[in-house]
């Protein structure tokens, strides 16, 4: 059970945590995941789904190190809507803890970001040990200025999207009471958005309201506010598409999220452009990048790393 409250701080799209487990035995755990909790509107083919199921599997990987458990991972799906995509088999070994307490720290930063490059110390310590492909561009460069254009522009789209708007819709848990029901998705407090305003959200938005002409415009106000304050852009990248690559692409952006806590790296990803068609083949041209991109996140420094606050889906609702 820890182990899985433990895992289960991995991030995912919309904070869906769209994964399930089912236990073969005491040493072996085959992991899926619930179309319930999908996007079909943003992700038709799950390609963040499995990414997700990769940060979920390294969170596993970890929170079983710290029982004294060794793990081992076999992508077993075939296709990226497969019923079972992962097994993992569990053997006796030395504990070690050291990354269980950036695991349960670590979260979603997206305001506070200061205005500075990642140095390239830093850089090399949160990337250590990834076998995925990365990529840095400070602000300011050229590079990060097309990024930052395409970031802009593919929100524009999806906020007037009325499929991937209803879909956010649905994963926002606006009142408390949703909150404590679910124990997933988007809340207030996950999308930061405090004091008044949260009091005021909380208690009179709906789905309704994020249909609305005012609420979608907001969102593209609030992106161009993230696009003036950061420091650097990451890309993380892999040869493939296959099922076996974006798990292990998932993976390493936990490492990484996890390694930027110690930092007090914020890093907040930004999916547009990987979800708008045209965007992705379009950055990886212009930025001379031949691999397939998996993730693109705005990181910057931040004063305080502060505590998560997204809810998690109970054990009983993850094992099948």
């Amino acid at each position: 059970v820890r182990m899985l409250r433990n895992a289960s701080r991995a991030p995912s799209g919309h904070n869906t945590q769209p994964w399930t487990v089912r236990i073969i035995s005491e040493s072996e755990w085959c992991i899926g995941w619930d179309k319930s909790r999908a996007l079909p509107a943003v992700d038709p083919e799950n390609r963040e789904l499995l990414l997700s199921i990769g940060t979920f599997c390294e969170g596993i990987k970890i929170a079983a190190k710290n029982e004294g458990l060794e793990s081992r991972i076999e992508v077993t799906g075939r296709t990226n809507f497969s019923s079972d995509l992962v097994k993992i088999r569990f053997s006796e070994s030395e504990r070690s803890c050291g990354m269980i307490d950036a695991l349960q720290k670590r979260r979603t930063i997206k305001n506070g970001h200061q205005p500075r490059a990642i140095e390239n110390g830093d850089l090399k310590y949160i990337t250590s040990g990834l076998g995925s492909g990365i990529y840095s561009f400070n602000k300011g460069s050229r590079e990060a200025s097309l990024i930052e254009a395409a970031v802009l522009e593919s929100n524009k789209i999806q906020a007037w999207r009325d499929d991937a708007q209803g879909e956010l819709g649905e994963w926002i848990r606006w009142s408390d009471s949703d909150v404590q029901k679910y124990r997933n998705g988007l809340s207030p407090a996950g999308m930061e958005i405090t004091g008044f305003g949260g009091w005021y959200v909380k208690h009179f938005f709906s789905r309704e309201d994020v249909m609305s002409s005012s609420f979608r415009d907001q969102t593209v106000g609030i992106i161009q506010k993230f696009l003036s304050s950061y420091g650097s852009w990451i890309i993380i990248t892999s040869t493939k598409d296959d099922c076996q690559s974006l798990i292990h692409a998932g993976g390493d952006f936990l490492k990484l999220s996890l390694n930027s806590v110690n930092k007090k790296i914020a890093i907040h990803p930004m999916t547009q452009p990987l979800e708008e068609k045209g965007f992705a083949d379009n950055i990886r041209r212009e930025l001379g990048i031949k691999e397939k991109i998996q993730f693109i996140l705005r990181a910057g420094y931040v004063e305080e790393y502060p505590l998560p606050v997204s809810e998690r889906m109970p054990v009983e609702r993850i094992v099948i």
